[in-house]
């Protein structure tokens, strides 16, 4: 028991670790993608580091809502992995296009291969990482129903859920930074508290703690 304990609260710490970074490494990484040619390796690696780390952060948060809300808990779990994955896939593009262009491809040959990617490529991947903003939405009222966080925290990524992909999806700079530094603010805010342990953790640890002391009185 005490085993899993401890191994739970070492989940929770990795998870508000990558919960942080994938959140401070987004506006960097967005800019990144809209500079010069040369940066795109570098937003397309950066942006696969994002979804790396918030596959284990925001299953953290999902588990949050585990006693309160069980069902609610596992389908945002299924929605983030879906979500992440496809979101990786488009960063890694930025790569391709990177080493395409640094390799001599002509112009021309490079606005066809994206013209195709375009027309059938990202639609795929749209319908799979649209899945990622719906999972932020589902945890913002999930968060807001069962009171497991401040409402200003949920509202916050309800909102960001919502103009994330339109920023993305709809290539708008100045959108895609407003939602990001919307979902930063409540993002750090739970990483914060998963480092310093949820509240339902803490009663589980001092449980056992109390019976002792009972067992011995």
């Amino acid at each position: 028991m005490e085993g899993n304990t401890l191994a739970d609260r070492l989940q929770e710490k990795i998870a508000g670790v990558c919960l942080i970074v994938g959140a401070l490494l987004w506006v960097p990484t967005t800019q990144f993608e809209y500079s010069s040619n040369g940066m795109l390796f570098w937003a397309g690696l950066l942006g696969l580091v994002i979804y790396i780390v918030f596959i284990p952060g925001l299953l953290g948060v999902a588990r949050l809502l585990r006693q309160s809300a069980p069902r609610l808990s596992v389908i945002v779990a299924q929605l983030i992995a879906v979500g992440c994955v496809a979101g990786a896939s488009f960063q890694t593009f930025l790569m391709y296009e990177w080493a395409a262009r640094t390799a001599g491809t002509p112009e021309a040959m490079i606005a066809d291969i994206t013209d195709v990617t375009h027309k059938r490529v990202y639609p795929v991947l749209v319908i799979f990482s649209i899945q990622f903003c719906i999972s932020l939405l589902v945890l913002g009222i999930g968060l807001y129903r069962t009171r497991t966080a401040p409402t200003w925290v949920a509202g916050l990524l309800v909102i960001g859920a919502i103009v994330f992909p339109i920023g993305h999806i709809g290539t708008i700079l100045l959108v895609s930074h407003l939602a990001e530094t919307i979902l930063l603010v409540p993002l750090v805010w739970l990483g914060l508290r998963l480092l310093r342990g949820a509240p339902a953790q803490d009663v589980a640890l001092s449980v056992p703690s109390s019976q002792g002391h009972a067992a011995r009185s």
